[in-house]
């Protein structure tokens, strides 16, 4: 049995913003309300179908702050956060979410959240995915989350362990076991605010197939256009600040061009470091820290998957972007490898191509090979060769990710997959950050 009492609290909130945010609340109507044992989320929870909520926590804040969780809850599913977290920790992407949102909330929309809620001018109108890479770039940054949201004495986060009513007890959030650590910060031990967001999963629990994650985006996109005409239709001026707002930040294909920016920026500090040992050395059983990073000079690492359905246009667009993009951080060489089963060398018989950016070259890509695809031999090449690549600060690799990596061939540096086709490959890629690249905006 439900808690008739929470039912109706949450009915009469979501009614009362039909009021004032007619978008908002319509796209709530879409969202099935299931109650579920607070092991099972202690707070409130989106999964793209349903609202997920704990009756205790909705009996236990103030109305204006439980309509502004629903409609926090809302913009989960407005901007795809249901379907866009890949291999991300779920608790920081989940912290990465809320600043993405509450910015909006609090600034633009002036609505109030629980006490613990995450936002901040610092993070206002960037994607959960730059967040993201902040967060888990900066301790003093995640430490700041946490300090924010144990002041509101927020839960430690939803433990899928729960049991509640009915098939309800099947809907969990993502498991966290990982190990992972940002510093001295244990990942999986993360706060997590009230409102969280897990990913799209079906009746039984499971995630979605990739025909069920398309069908999905086109119920959301679908959701959000008759929700914006509607507040469009019910404004006495014929036109919304609101969806308007919401229309410009609702984009679930992010910027691939600034969020490799980001990441190379983020690649380039300044000190040697301890919180990452140099796994070129751990097998001898000595302990040292990754090598010093300088904000001037270094190398930046391309591998181009050969087998990849690219055309030599999209490859010069992709190459243009990246020479600007390293010389704004300084970079100065750039190395190219292409792979399809394996590393071909060049015509002087060289595995890579060099390009000296502070002498004037000018990156130009031309595949070569067009076999079949594996990822190993680049990283292969990369690890067997320390020495000759040590000046290297981080490694894309361009590919249209049907392809699989062996775990244990990561390399010393970040790494970043520059995708072009999302798939089931392209999500067990089991390290390394993916990045979607539209191949529209190649041309």
């Amino acid at each position: 049995m439900i808690n008739q009492e929470a039912h109706k609290r949450l009915l009469k909130a979501r009614s009362k913003l039909m009021q004032g945010h007619i978008g908002m609340a319509s796209m709530l109507l879409n969202l099935k309300l299931v109650e579920v044992a607070p092991s099972q989320c202690s707070t409130m929870a989106t999964d793209g179908k349903r609202i997920i909520y704990s009756p205790d926590f909705v009996l236990d804040i103030e109305e204006p702050e439980l309509q502004g969780v629903l409609v926090h809850e809302s913009l989960h599913v407005v901007w795809e956060h249901v379907l866009r977290r890949q291999h991300r920790h779920f608790k920081v992407f989940n912290i990465a979410c809320d600043y993405a949102i509450n910015g909006f909330l609090k600034y633009d929309l002036r609505m109030e959240l629980p006490e613990g809620g995450l936002w901040s001018q610092d993070y206002r109108g960037k994607s959960a995915e730059t967040i993201y890479r902040e967060l888990i770039n900066s301790e003093e940054a995640l430490q700041d989350a946490i300090d924010t949201i144990n002041d509101g004495e927020s839960t430690e986060g939803s433990s899928g362990e729960g049991s509640g009513e009915g098939d309800n007890s099947k809907l969990s959030a993502p498991s966290c076991n990982t190990g992972q650590t940002v510093g001295d910060i244990d990942l999986d031990s993360l706060p997590l605010a009230a409102g969280e967001v897990w990913d799209a999963q079906d009746s039984d629990g499971k995630p979605l197939s990739d025909s069920e994650i398309t069908e999905l985006r086109s119920e959301i996109q679908r959701s959000v256009s008759l929700a914006d005409k509607l507040e469009k239709s019910m404004s006495r001026s014929g036109s919304s600040g609101i969806s308007t707002r919401v229309d410009s930040l609702k984009e679930p294909q992010v910027d691939w061009k600034g969020q490799l920016r980001d990441f190379l920026e983020s690649s380039v500090s300044h000190d040697n470091s301890w919180s990452r040992l140099n796994k070129r050395h751990q097998w001898r059983g000595v302990s040292l820290p990754s090598k010093a990073k300088s904000p001037m000079g270094g190398e930046l690492a391309v591998a181009m998957d050969t087998s990849s359905s690219v055309d030599q246009g999209e490859v010069n667009v992709f190459a243009s972007e990246i020479q600007a993009m390293a010389e704004e951080c300084g970079l100065d060489k750039i190395r190219v490898c292409y792979c399809d089963t394996t590393v071909r060398k060049n015509e002087d018989g060289e595995w890579w191509d060099i390009y000296e950016l502070n002498e004037g070259d000018e990156l130009k890509l031309k595949v070569r090979g067009r076999g079949g695809t594996e990822f190993n031999p680049p990283f292969n090449l990369f690890n067997d060769y320390s020495e000759e690549v040590e000046n290297v600060l981080a490694f894309i690799y361009f590919t249209d990710g049907y392809g699989i990596v062996d775990p244990e061939v990561e390399p010393d540096v970040p790494v970043i997959w520059c995708v072009t086709q999302e798939s089931h490959y392209s999500k067990d890629l089991p390290f390394g950050e993916v990045l979607y690249v539209n191949p529209d905006t190649l041309y």
